[in-house]
């Protein structure tokens, strides 16, 4: 078990220096804040190092050990009140997956909606997250805390939004959008797999190459003058269209 008093420590620097993008692609390395998602990670296999200020819970864990204080827990949380227990995860390559269904993020730019749409996938069946490279940093501290710990256990393929689109073409995969001034009702659609959902910007939904690329577009019936839905409610009411039996 190795102990770290102080914040001016290399290692803490390090540690501290994960919450930028940059340096998360550089060292393909995670920082992750709580004991939910350390368990999450553990059981996973792809935990690194159990950082804590208690001892008791660094000995829960078969990886490497670090005791630090109040003051350095400060130092590397994001969050107002610090958990007890951080960790390190190492961040593998993805890979884009053939003959499946996707979730397709074009442009999203709100973390707490891309986690909470990278949860409801794998809640309803669906492993492998697009996203297009112009989109919010998928590892980004509110990302991960939204998934729950989900994103761990997803394929996520980032690339530029035309190179993906020429992925699924490959394969003949169902493109489906939403659209406020689509005909068809989302009760409409009959597809079971084979399919691809695509979710768009927050602000201006999604972009004109996704408008062209679609196969399905369809709009979900609103009552009461609402006009429309936050984007992560939205994809799982299509979503859960699609996997019902």
């Amino acid at each position: 078990m190795e102990k770290i008093t102080s914040i001016n420590n290399e290692y803490i620097k390090y540690l501290n220096s994960l919450h930028q993008k940059k340096n998360r692609t550089k060292y393909k390395e995670l920082l992750i804040e709580g004991k939910h998602l350390v368990d999450e990670a553990y059981k996973l296999n792809i935990l690194k190092v159990i950082i804590s200020t208690e001892e008791t819970e660094l000995e829960k864990y078969d990886v490497r050990k670090v005791l630090v204080n109040d003051a350095i827990l400060n130092k590397i949380s994001t969050t107002v009140t610090p958990q007890k227990v951080m960790g390190v995860v190492k961040l593998e390559q993805q890979q884009f997956c053939f003959n499946t269904d996707y979730c397709l993020l074009d442009n999203i730019s709100d973390p707490g909606n891309m986690g909470t749409i990278i949860r409801t996938s794998l809640a309803l069946g669906i492993k492998n997250i697009l996203v297009s490279s112009d989109s919010v940093d998928v590892y980004n501290e509110k990302t991960i805390r939204a998934t729950q710990g989900t994103i761990f256990k997803a394929n996520i393929y980032i690339d530029d939004l035309e190179n993906i689109y020429k992925l699924l073409k490959k394969q003949n995969v169902t493109i489906v959008t939403t659209d406020l001034k689509a005909t068809k009702k989302i009760e409409e659609l009959s597809i079971k797999n084979n399919f691809c959902i695509v979710l768009g910007n927050e602000a201006n939904g999604i972009s004109e190459l996704s408008k062209k690329m679609a196969d399905e577009s369809v709009i979900i019936p609103l009552k009461n003058d609402v006009e429309s839905l936050n984007v992560a409610v939205a994809y799982s009411i299509v979503l859960y269209q699609l996997k019902k039996e």
